[in-house]
């Protein structure tokens, strides 16, 4: 039966006594059973849900828990789904409402706790002179702990009606009564976005993207520690959740934060003196080195159900002791990966980069690029690598060695991070076309280099598997052709390079480069 539902706020202050001898006097209430409700809000470490439009809760009440998706503006009714345990992932849910919804938007990522709030409602019902029901008042005394479990204090206090569609207009009378003589209002926040700012939360507070808008006429030293300080920010937002792996893309931030700091290194000389820029050069190589081997196995198992997909029907199961190799060995090289990040030498690596990062910046000195405005350098760079990677993509020749292919992806790589860094100098429609343009080419060259190094990976654990007895034949034979197929689309996606540089090369394309880039 439907039902409709209005929301108040209560003032600070106001005692629900004074709610209750207000109705007394108009209404005949009966008192319910007091209720108790916990509700844990969860979403993912970049928001997905939250950006998505919604709030995720696991609510629990008389022992029931219940997994519930709702809209932020209040738009779309509840979608809800009964749940046995924590939500992990969006994928291990069971079957319902609330996993179809929001899968897709989660993906690879693990649902987190947010908030806790827990609610003790005093519920009482009024009534007519049959003792029919017109309209059920919950009064909601509220508080909330951040994730860790600390009290973040009482949040404001609420009283919700809920009336059947043919006594609405009871609830309207009552609502009016209300907010007329004890002063109370519409709820206009949610409910999630209030115990967040409780706890000193902001919902978004997270993102991978730079966002830094810089000052074309910046000196280039403040410039890039501007940038070199956010990408900071987002390795160590990452670092706890790539060393208890999380989810994989933790890990994948933090490289992705790493990859960029080596890029502005790389792009600071005559900026920062020569030889704190080698000696952290060869430090941040060293974490994108030790960080590696997982994130190689987080991408093969990732890949999984695909690489099974692509083998007949017969050789399927056979790539189970496969996938089973495949974590065993991630379990391992997590453990690794965990003291590496717990090490003396990555605990001297960030403090000593959080020293640099906020010094401030001297006045004069010696480097000749420091005060030059960044908008001259970040052209003077750009241009610089776009001429590389246009030099080296004319040069390969369908029997160049994939070495050739690997030095321009590399470039392909480089002239990207640049681009991404210094976007905001830039026309932001004109320097995403640009951006688009580039990773699908990178996407082509990684896809060429992936394919050839991902069976080469496979004849390996191949021969460790059948020397430790971890193979049958079948095993073997599956992995030989999932071998054969890898190395068939690396030699498809080679074939197709030229036609794919050719878009890249498209005159449009190149003058926009010219344009964005050309010498002030």
């Amino acid at each position: 039966m439907s039902h409709s539902t209005t929301e108040l706020r209560v003032p600070d202050g106001t005692p629900f006594q004074q709610v209750s001898d207000l109705l007394t006097g108009f209404y005949r209430p009966i008192l319910a059973p007091s209720e108790t409700t916990t509700r844990v809000f969860y979403d993912t470490f970049d928001w997905a849900i939250f950006h998505d439009g919604g709030a995720l809760e696991c609510r629990t009440q008389r022992s029931t828990r219940r997994l519930i998706r709702s809209d932020l503006d209040g738009a779309s009714p509840s979608l809800s789904q009964t749940l046995a345990g924590d939500p992990g992932f969006a994928s291990d849910l069971p079957l319902g409402p609330v996993r179809e919804r929001i899968l897709e938007i989660c993906g690879i990522r693990r649902l987190l706790p947010l908030v806790e709030v827990e609610s003790h409602i005093t519920v009482f019902r009024l009534v007519n002179d049959d003792a029919e029901t017109l309209l059920r008042v919950e009064i909601e005394a509220l508080s909330a702990r951040n994730a860790g479990g600390a009290v973040c204090g009482p949040l404001a206090s609420r009283i919700r009606l809920v009336a059947e569609h043919y006594h609405e207009q009871i609830a309207q009378e009552v609502t009016d009564l209300l907010t007329e003589r004890l002063g109370l209002e519409a709820v206009e926040t949610p409910i999630l976005l209030e115990a967040l700012s409780a706890c000193g939360r902001s919902p978004g507070d997270y993102s991978s993207k730079i966002e830094d808008r810089l000052d074309p006429d910046q000196r280039s030293d403040a410039a890039l520690k501007t940038l070199l300080r956010s990408l900071f920010t987002t390795l160590i937002a990452n670092l706890d959740g790539a060393r208890e792996h999380l989810d994989s893309e933790f890990l994948h931030d933090l490289r992705v934060a790493t990859r960029r700091t080596r890029s502005v290194l790389g792009q600071a000389k005559g900026v920062f003196p020569a030889d704190l820029l080698e000696a952290y050069k060869v430090r941040f190589a060293w974490l994108q080195q030790v960080t590696g081997p997982v994130r190689d196995l987080d991408v093969y198992l990732l890949d999984f159900d695909r690489y099974r997909e692509a083998l007949p029907v017969r050789l399927r199961p056979s790539l189970d002791p496969v996938h089973a190799f495949l974590s065993a060995r991630l379990s391992e090289e997590q453990g690794r990966l965990s003291v590496a990040l717990s090490s003396p030498a990555f605990a001297d690596l960030m403090r000593e980069w959080r020293v640099f990062l906020e010094a401030p910046i001297a006045e004069h000195l010696a480097e000749p690029n420091a005060l030059r405005p960044i908008k001259a350098l970040a052209d003077e760079r750009i241009r610089r690598m776009a001429k590389r990677v246009r030099r080296e993509g004319l040069a390969i020749r369908p029997d160049s060695p994939a070495t050739e292919l690997h030095e321009l992806r590399k470039s392909c790589k480089k002239l990207r991070y640049l681009m991404e860094l210094f976007q905001s100098l830039y026309p932001r429609g004109k320097m995403t076309r640009l951006i688009k343009l580039l990773k699908t080419l990178l996407d082509h060259l990684g896809l060429i280099q992936d394919l050839a190094v991902q069976a080469e990976h496979l004849l390996d654990w191949a021969k460790q598997m059948q020397a430790e007895a971890r193979a049958d034949t079948e095993t073997l034979l599956a992995m030989g052709a999932l071998v054969g197929q890898l190395l068939g689309r690396q030699e498809q996606a080679r074939e197709a390079f030229a036609e794919v540089f050719d878009r890249y090369l498209h005159d449009d394309h190149q003058a926009l480069f010219r344009a964005l880039f050309e010498r002030g």
